[in-house]
C-alpha cells in the first residue's frame, strides 16, 4: 500500500513528540513493505527537497520567506503541489495528516488525522512561558482562537482521526465537538533497537559524572510552564537537605529556563540541580540510563508522553503527575509512581518516598518489560494499515 504523510516536522531534523511520533510510525510502514511519502515543512537547516531515509521519501517544502502568514501560505501551496504529484499517476492508499497547518492543502481529501494536541492551547501555554505586554497577550489570545478553528476544520474534514491516549479522546471530544468522525486510540513506542535495558548502566553513570552513591532525578522536558518545571523545583527544594546524595537534572530548551534557574539559584541549589540544555537523541538513551528516576510534573494536555515510553524501555522508572494521559500510561506498572497534579507537596512527597525507600521502587526489569509489553510502534503503524484497507487501499 502506499502512505502519505503531511507533518510541519520530521524527526531529527526537527525536535518534538510529534514529529518523532510521525516519523516512527513512518518507518515502521516501510519496514512492512509500503510505499511512505512524508511531506513536512523544511527546517531551517540546509536539508535536500527530497531524500530516501530508512525507506521513507521525504518531500520538504518551502515557503518565500517574510512574515509567519505570508510564509504559511507558501508552504501550504507547496503541500497542495506536491499532493498533486502523489496522486499521479494514482492516488495514495491513505493520505494522513500530523498536523492542522496543511488543513488547506488537504480539503476536499478526507484524509485521516493524527490528533497530537491542541494547536492553540499549547500556543498559549507556550507564550505563557513568556514576559509579554498587554497588547502582545491580547494579540497570543487571538491567535489561539484562530489556531483553534483552523484545527477544527481539519478534524471536521476527517474521515477518521487517530488519538495517542483515552485522555486524549475524551478531550479532543469537549474541544471539537463537531468533529464527528470515528476516533480510535493507537498509543505510543519507544524504538528497540535504541531505548532498551541492555545498556551498560555503570558506563553510563561515569560518562554523565554522576558520583557514586548519588540518586538521580532527571527531566527531559521542553521547557514551558505546562511541563510542571517550576513545581519540580520547588518539590526538589523541599527534600534536598533531607536526601543530601539526590541531584535533580534537567534536559531540554525553552523560553523558561532563565526562570527556572533563578528559582533555582533562589532555593540555593546551584550545586545540585543542573540545566543540561538540548540533548541530541543519540545521548537520550545513556542518560535515561543514568538516572534513578525520570519526572514528568507535567500541568495540562499529557497526551501520551513519548519521553515516558522512552524512559521505562531504558529500565529506569517514571515518575509523573496526574495530568492528562500519565495515569492511563503509567498506572499499570505501579500506581505509587502516580503524584497529584501542580501540588508541590505531592510532587515532594512522591521524591521524598522514593529516596527513602529504594525496596518499593519497581526494578529495571520489570519497568523495560512493562515497555516491551506496552509501547510498541506496531500498534498505530497497524491502525494505519487498517484504515487504509478500510477506505478501499491494497485491493
Amino acid at each position: 500500500m502506499r502512505f502519505v504523510f503531511l507533518t510541519l516536522g520530521y524527526h531529527p531534523d526537527t525536535d518534538g513528540g510529534a514529529y518523532r511520533y510521525a516519523a516512527e510510525v513512518a518507518e515502521v510502514l516501510a519496514s512492512r513493505g509500503h510505499g511512505v511519502e512524508v511531506i513536512t515543512k523544511a527546517p531551517d537547516q540546509p536539508l535536500p527537497c527530497r531524500e530516501t531515509r530508512n525507506g521513507v521519501l521525504l518531500c520538504r517544502v518551502r515557503g518565500p520567506g517574510g512574515g509567519f502568514r505570508r510564509n504559511w501560505s507558501g508552504v501550504v501551496a507547496a503541500a497542495k503541489a506536491e499532493l498533486k504529484v502523489c496522486h499521479n499517476p494514482s492516488k495514495p492508499d491513505l493520505v494522513a495528516s500530523h498536523h492542522a497547518y496543511f488543513e488547506r492543502a488537504l480539503r476536499g481529501l478526507s484524509p485521516v488525522v493524527f490528533f497530537h494536541g491542541p494547536w492553540g492551547l499549547e500556543h498559549r501555554f507556550a507564550c505563557a512561558g513568556r514576559v509579554r505586554s498587554l497588547p502582545i497577550r491580547m494579540r497570543d489570545h487571538l491567535v489561539s482562537k484562530w489556531l483553534h478553528q483552523i484545527e477544527d476544520r481539519s478534524l471536521r474534514s476527517a474521515s477518521r482521526i487517530l488519538v495517542a491516549s483515552r485522555y486524549m479522546a475524551g478531550k479532543l471530544r469537549e474541544w471539537h465537538p463537531t468533529a464527528t468522525a470515528p476516533v480510535e486510540v493507537v498509543g505510543g513506542g519507544a524504538n528497540p533497537t535504541r531505548f532498551h535495558g541492555g545498556l551498560d548502566r555503570s558506563a553510563a553513570r561515569q560518562k554523565w559524572g554522576v558520583a557514586p552513591g548519588e540518586l538521580l532525578f532527571l527531566s527531559v522536558r521542553r521547557l514551558d510552564p505546562r511541563m510542571g518545571l517550576s513545581i519540580l523545583v520547588q518539590g526538589f527544594a523541599s527534600i534536598a537537605a533531607k536526601h543530601p546524595s539526590t541531584r535533580l537534572w534537567i534536559a531540554g530548551k525553552g523560553a523558561q529556563r532563565e526562570e527556572l534557574e533563578q528559582l533555582a539559584q533562589a532555593r540555593g541549589l546551584d550545586g545540585r540541580i543542573r540545566f543540561l540544555g538540548f540533548v541530541p537523541e543519540p545521548e537520550l538513551p545513556g542518560l535515561y540510563s543514568a538516572a534513578d528516576a525520570v519526572l514528568m510534573p507535567s500541568l495540562d494536555l499529557e497526551g501520551f508522553g513519548l519521553v515516558t515510553a522512552e524512559a521505562l524501555s531504558c529500565g529506569t522508572p517514571v515518575l509523573a503527575s496526574d495530568a492528562g494521559a500519565n495515569s492511563e500510561v503509567i498506572g499499570g506498572l505501579s500506581p505509587e509512581l502516580i503524584f497529584r497534579n501542580g501540588s508541590v507537596e505531592a510532587l515532594a512527597g512522591c521524591l521524598d518516598g522514593f529516596a527513602a525507600r529504594p525496596e518499593a521502587r519497581p526494578d529495571r526489569e520489570r519497568c523495560a518489560g512493562f515497555a516491551r509489553e506496552f509501547f510498541r510502534w506496531e500498534r498505530p503503524a497497524a491502525a494505519f494499515e487498517r484504515a487504509a484497507m478500510e477506505s478501499g487501499g491494497g485491493r
